[in-house]
């Protein structure tokens, strides 16, 4: 990576608009390589040094640039001069922006809008977060594993570690749990927790009582009425992970119900016992609604009209 393509990946890195691969990329860099050795070196059990201020961190990087100057040849002379510089002014920006960010005892993650993000905790538990969501937790993770929700929304996978409870907080509620699946989406008014495979217990504010929930189910939680809503719900159809539906073993009913409210039309069934087809398929969540319908025509061997502003199956 030439002088230029490095000081826009550093500007990039600071808008943390990296991508995965410009990531691997700016750690894999000779400078950053190093820098990354030397704080290993003085500290295996820290991810980074602390409480270093920017201007020592400037002092090491000059002093380091101007050890490693050598006699070269005049053609190469200003080229490997500006180079240097470069270098120096990349090396930094990126030392200020270590210490603003990584200095501190937490570790935030964050996406922008019309970004999703999955990684793993360092208990091998994973997250996968929706656009426009933050979370953050200790370094000191697996001996306290505690992640909070600061905004947005979360699937998380937990990974069952006897005698250490998973806990995710989010506004004043929490929930807490010791090996299972579950999705938190937490809004400014309202809370949604469900839940996929294993058992939670939610609490909505410290202080009240627990309420422990099954697999399929998902509570709504208002907190300005302080109101509780538990209901069952299909874990299987959306997942806004991969923005797809799934459906196994569907009413075609149910689904024509589903397919009329998601795009707002009218598809109306018209045949004896065809309302109790059963539809196995997966959609898009912005697929167009024509294809939604002949992808049911071909799977259940059906036919369509139009009528006014009304499909029939049939």
């Amino acid at each position: 990576m030439n002088a230029t393509n490095l000081i826009n990946t550093i500007k990039r890195m600071l808008t943390d608009k990296l991508t995965a691969s410009e990531r691997e990329q700016l750690l894999n860099e000779k400078p950053m390589i190093r820098f990354q050795a030397r704080q290993w070196e003085k500290a295996p059990k820290k991810h980074w040094e602390e409480n270093v201020s920017s201007q020592t961190i400037l002092h090491k990087v000059m002093a380091r640039c101007h050890s490693a100057k050598q006699p070269v040849s005049y053609n190469k002379k200003y080229f490997r001069m500006g180079y240097s510089i470069a270098a120096t002014i990349v090396l930094f920006i990126v030392s200020c922006w270590l210490v603003n960010n990584l200095s501190s005892s937490y570790i935030k993650i964050s996406t922008y809008t019309q970004e999703k993000r999955v990684f793993m905790l360092p208990d091998s538990s994973e997250v996968w977060l929706n656009e426009a969501s933050e979370i953050c937790y200790h370094k000191s993770f697996s001996d306290n594993r505690k992640v909070f929700l600061k905004k947005g929304e979360a699937f998380f996978k937990v990974k069952k570690k006897q005698g250490a409870p998973f806990s995710v907080f989010f506004h004043q509620s929490h929930v807490e749990v010791t090996g299972t699946e579950f999705n938190i989406k937490s809004g400014d008014s309202e809370s949604e927790i469900t839940l996929f495979t294993g058992s939670i217990k939610f609490q909505a504010e410290k202080g009240q009582e627990e309420i422990p929930m099954s697999t399929n189910e998902r509570i709504i939680y208002n907190m300005h009425t302080k109101s509780v809503v538990c209901t069952n719900i299909d874990a299987n159809e959306y997942d806004w992970r991969s923005d797809k539906y799934h459906f196994t073993n569907k009413p075609l009913q149910e689904f024509v119900e589903f397919i009329n409210r998601s795009h707002d039309t009218q598809v109306i069934i018209k045949g004896k016992g065809l309302k109790e087809l059963r539809f196995n398929g997966t959609i898009h969540k912005n697929e167009p609604l024509k294809d939604i319908i002949e992808k049911i025509c071909i799977s259940l061997d059906l036919q369509m009209k139009t009528e006014k502003d009304s499909i029939i199956l049939f």
